[in-house]
C-alpha cells in the first residue's frame, strides 16, 4: 500500500496537485494555470457548440451545483465490487474522496474521485469520449491512471477519477467508475446541506471586493480560477491567492511554528506566516468553522511576488484578509 500511495502522489504532482497520502492530506494549489484554449473534439459530443465562458457543458455540472455534491457518495460500492472488496471511504477537503480497497486477488486498488478540478492539458488533449463528455486519460508506470472528463471549457473544469493499481490495467476500472460518477451526477446528485457560515458554497473569484483585489494585485491583474474553491489574481509584479478549504484544525491553532497572530477585525484572529524564498510570500489564514474531531474550514490568503518587487507582502495580505472577513457570512 505504501508504494501505491507514493505512485499516486507522483502523478498528482504532474497534475498540479501535491500530497503524500490521498486519504488524509490536503492538496494546496499554488501553480497558476495557463489559459486553456478550446479545441475541437474529433469524436463528437452531445453538444454541437462550445458552452459560453463560465458555463458548464450541461446544467448538472454547473460549479454552484458541484460545490454541494458529496464526493464520497459518488463512489458507489456496487460499482466498486465489480473489481474487488471496497474499503472505508475517506473524504479529503470539500471535493475529494478515496476508497483504498482490495481487488479480487487481494491486491491493493486505490480509487479516488475529485470534483471541479482545473483542466488545462486535459482540456487541450481530450481525445476520447466518456458518457457523452470529452475525456482524457493519463497513466504513470502502468500502475496509476487518471481518467478525466471535461465539464466546463472556459475556464476548464472537470471530474477526475484516479486509480492506483499495480497488478492490472488501472484505466479500465477508472473508466467504469468515472462513467458511474457522471451518471449519478446527472440523475440524482448526492448533495450536502451546508451548515451556517460554511465556505462550501462561496465563489472565491467573485466574493472579494474589486477595490480590495486591485489594492492587493494591481489594476492590470488577470484572474485565474483554480478548481471550485481557489482563485488567484496575477498582476505585473505581484499576485494574490484566496483558498477556501476543509481541513484539520489544531486545537491550539498552531498551524506553523513561525506563525504570528494578527487581528483581522470582527473578533477574528489570523495566523500570519512570512516565507522568504526565491518567490517571497506571506500567508494569512483564519478558522471559519470547527466541527467534530478537529475537522473544520479555513480561509487562506497569500500575497506573493518576485524578490525584485518591493512591497510589504504581509501588510498586503492582512489588509485584504480584513476586507474578506467582512464579506464571509458568520457561523
Amino acid at each position: 500500500m505504501h508504494r501505491l500511495v507514493a505512485v499516486l502522489s507522483a502523478i498528482l504532482l504532474l497534475a498540479g496537485c501535491a500530497g503524500t497520502d490521498l486519504a488524509k492530506q490536503r492538496f494546496p494549489r499554488t501553480t497558476i494555470p495557463a489559459n486553456a484554449e478550446n479545441v475541437s473534439d474529433p469524436t463528437g459530443t452531445t453538444r454541437s457548440t462550445p458552452a459560453p465562458d463560465g458555463e458548464a457543458v450541461e446544467p448538472a455540472f454547473a460549479p454552484d451545483k458541484m460545490r454541494l455534491i458529496d464526493p464520497c457518495e459518488l463512489l458507489d460500492e456496487e460499482v466498486l465490487k465489480q473489481f474487488g472488496t471496497p474499503g472505508e471511504r475517506s473524504g479529503s477537503g470539500f471535493s475529494r474522496c478515496s476508497n483504498f480497497m482490495k481487488d479480487k486477488a487481494d491486491k491493493d486498488l486505490a480509487v479516488t474521485v475529485e470534483l471541479g478540478q482545473t483542466m488545462t492539458s486535459e482540456l487541450k488533449n481530450a481525445d476520447k469520449q466518456l458518457a457523452g463528455l470529452r475525456s482524457y486519460e493519463q497513466t504513470l508506470e502502468n500502475s496509476a491512471c487518471f481518467v478525466s472528463v471535461i465539464t466546463q471549457e472556459k475556464p476548464g473544469l472537470g471530474i477526475t477519477v484516479q486509480i492506483g493499481y499495480e497488478d492490472g490495467d488501472a484505466c479500465a476500472p477508472g473508466r467504469v467508475v468515472a462513467e458511474s460518477v457522471v451518471k449519478r451526477i446527472r440523475q440524482d446528485a448526492p448533495t450536502r446541506t451546508p451548515v451556517k457560515g460554511s465556505l462550501i458554497t462561496l465563489e472565491p473569484c467573485t466574493l472579494p471586493d474589486p477595490a480590495a483585489i486591485e489594492a492587493a494585485a494591481g489594476a492590470d491583474r488577470r484572474v485565474y480560477p483554480y478548481g471550485l474553491h481557489n482563485c488567484s489574481w496575477v498582476g505585473d509584479d505581484r499576485e494574490l491567492t484566496v483558498d477556501f478549504r476543509a481541513t484539520f484544525v489544531p486545537r491550539d491553532r498552531d498551524f506553523d511554528d513561525k506563525q504570528v497572530e494578527v487581528d483581522l477585525g470582527g473578533g477574528v484572529t489570523g495566523y500570519q506566516v512570512d516565507s522568504v524564498t526565491a518567490f517571497p510570500s506571506c500567508e494569512v489564514k483564519w478558522v471559519q468553522l470547527v466541527g467534530e474531531e478537529n475537522e473544520g474550514e479555513v480561509v487562506e490568503v497569500k500575497s506573493a511576488g518576485p524578490k525584485e518587487s518591493q512591497f510589504d507582502r504581509c501588510a498586503t495580505a492582512v489588509a485584504f484578509a480584513k476586507t474578506l472577513v467582512a464579506k464571509i457570512p458568520k457561523a
